[in-house]
């Protein structure tokens, strides 16, 4: 079970604008809507625990039901400082948690994919993730007068972001272990102070905390800039039927048919999306990620390997604009599966529903699939260039 801990019990003093920073006002929505409208693009996360103070619950809870999610939000009172917060956040976390992140309410730029990835490397063996951004300034050591002492090498030096990811089991052992005394500024110290190796992933400048004013003027200005660099791609997948597995289409079984041949679960359409992705963005097709002679891919989740692909090209900086893709298939009737693999497809890539079209058509009964020997799917798509 993965659990996430929001913290959003800061008071944002840096801010300057006189209430919690996670309730401002951009373009018409809080801050925190933002946060947790990307943190909602996770497919992994089964509970997310929201640290909140308790007098700005209501002005919380009205943002959480906006979202109409089936994730369960939990509540819990923020502390006076960011280790009670996390203290009292983990009280709330499920006994039966595996994993647990903890992340800043104040950065809303950090999205489902990336949580998803942290998530996917911890471990009992790799017990703590920290993300982070390598330092490219100088930095200097200052002592208390205002002197330069030394310059650090900047070669070690990373920024820690979050999310920040744990083996659940240890890190309650950790946090129980502790009088209360200690400072953190962030998670992952507890586990350095206590000798305990923690892995670090690079995480990207986007992801920056919403502290001071200029920070919010930052963010507004990364929603107001154009898409630019728009790119357009084109998938196409056929695969015939066979009689010893179920139809998996769009991430949904389709009852009461025979299934598709293939090494994956042979999901046509998922297939031909992540082509059209991948040549948007002048990539090699899935055979080129996912041979069909790997032992690892065999019976593998499409929705799984789609995963992947939208990490490829977010990484490469590209969001989706929409998808336009056409089922042709003779059977099975697939009109009443649609809307589900609609809300199935659109969580998994982080879109919202009206960017993607899924049709289905027939072959008139002409040439194979017409026949009813197989399944084909078209599907185009168009990338832009990210904001940030």
């Amino acid at each position: 079970m993965n659990s996430l801990i929001f913290l959003a019990a800061g008071e944002g003093r840096r801010v300057g604008a006189g209430k919690n920073k996670m309730l401002i006002s951009v373009k018409g929505k809080p801050l925190v809507w933002y946060s947790l409208k990307h943190v909602l693009q996770s497919t992994e996360l089964d509970e997310i625990i929201l640290v909140t103070q308790e007098k700005e619950r209501p002005e919380f809870e009205e943002v959480v039901r906006s979202f109409h999610t089936q994730i369960p939000f939990i509540l819990a009172n923020g502390g006076r400082t960011r280790s009670e917060s996390v203290r009292n956040g983990l009280n709330k976390v499920s006994e039966a948690s595996d994993k647990v992140l903890i992340h800043d309410g104040a950065r809303p730029l950090v999205d489902g994919l990336f949580i998803d990835s942290v998530l996917n490397l911890v471990n009992e063996k790799v017990p703590a993730v920290v993300t982070g951004i390598p330092c490219v300034d100088t930095i200097k050591k200052v002592t208390p007068e205002g002197m330069v002492s030394m310059t650090l090498d900047r070669k070690e030096l990373f920024r820690a972001q979050t999310p920040q990811g744990f083996y659940t089991p240890l890190f309650r052992k950790v946090v129980d272990s502790l009088s209360g005394d200690e400072k953190f500024t962030d998670d992952v110290s507890l586990f350095e102070y206590k000798g305990i190796p923690v892995k670090i992933i690079q995480g990207r400048e986007s992801f920056f905390k919403v502290t001071t004013r200029e920070d919010v003027e930052r963010f507004m200005a990364s929603l107001e800039q154009p898409k630019i660099a728009f790119r357009i791609g084109q998938g196409y997948d056929i695969h015939q039927f066979c009689d010893d597995r179920p139809l998996i289409l769009g991430g949904i079984k389709i009852s009461d048919t025979h299934g598709l041949l293939g090494h994956s679960d042979a999901d046509a359409l998922i297939h031909a999306i992540m082509d059209s992705l991948l040549g948007a963005a002048g990539l090699p097709d899935i055979g080129h990620f996912f041979p069909d002679d790997d032992p690892e891919f065999e019976n593998a989740s499409s929705v799984k390997l789609l995963i992947r692909v939208m990490k490829k090209i977010r990484d490469m900086g590209y969001e989706v604009g929409n998808i336009d893709t056409t089922i042709i298939a003779q059977r099975p009737r697939l009109s009443g599966y649609i809307p589900e693999m609609k809300a199935c497809l659109s969580r998994v890539m982080g879109i919202t529903e009206d960017a993607l079209g899924i049709k289905a058509t027939t072959k008139e009964k002409m040439d194979a699939i017409g026949e009813g020997k197989a399944i084909a799917v078209m599907a185009s798509s168009l990338l832009y260039r990210r904001n940030y």
